[in-house]
């Protein structure tokens, strides 16, 4: 029997992140959010985390919801299984430019978008591929074995879609 069949799927809510050593899928709908994919060449597993906001405003608000916090976090995590640095790669997906308020234009989704590339290239990390950016949402399903990802574009995003696991 294929094994793929049976691989187990988890969604991946903003603020949330997500490693494991065995195989499985991980899927999210990013708006201006940003999810990095990190993925360990040599002993073949990965993770992901979806973050919300690019900075912590200080060291009291330890939250994976900062790219950050969440960034250095799953790296932590490859770290303590094993991973050396240069065997691991990285996507960066999310980051649009989307508008829930029009009162609120921050352009928080370049601004995570940024702390990815800075915190990755500080690591010494390499980027593998990136979809970021664009006024769409993005659906995302990471296989953690393979590294393989698909991405697709969500031309009529709404705010319940980012916490739905049924995608």
């Amino acid at each position: 029997m294929n094994d793929v069949i049976n691989i187990e799927e988890y969604f991946l809510n903003p603020g949330e992140l997500i490693f494991s050593r065995k195989p499985i899928v991980v899927k999210t709908v990013l708006g201006s959010c940003v999810a990095v994919c990190m993925h360990d060449k040599k002993l073949k597993y990965g993770g992901m985390c979806h973050y919300l906001l690019p900075v912590s405003p200080s060291e009291m608000y330890n939250s994976t919801k900062y790219g950050n916090i969440a960034i250095y976090t799953l790296i932590s995590k490859f770290i303590k299984n094993g991973s050396n640095k240069g065997d691991l790669v990285a996507t960066i997906a999310g980051g649009a430019f989307i508008i829930f308020d029009e009162r609120e234009i921050f352009f928080i989704g370049d601004k995570n978008i940024d702390v990815a590339l800075e915190i990755l290239k500080k690591e010494d990390i390499k980027i593998k591929q990136m979809y970021t950016g664009g006024d769409h949402g993005k659906r995302v399903i990471y296989n953690t074995a393979t590294n393989k990802i698909i991405v697709e574009n969500l031309e009529n995003i709404k705010l319940e879609d980012l916490y739905n696991p049924k995608i």
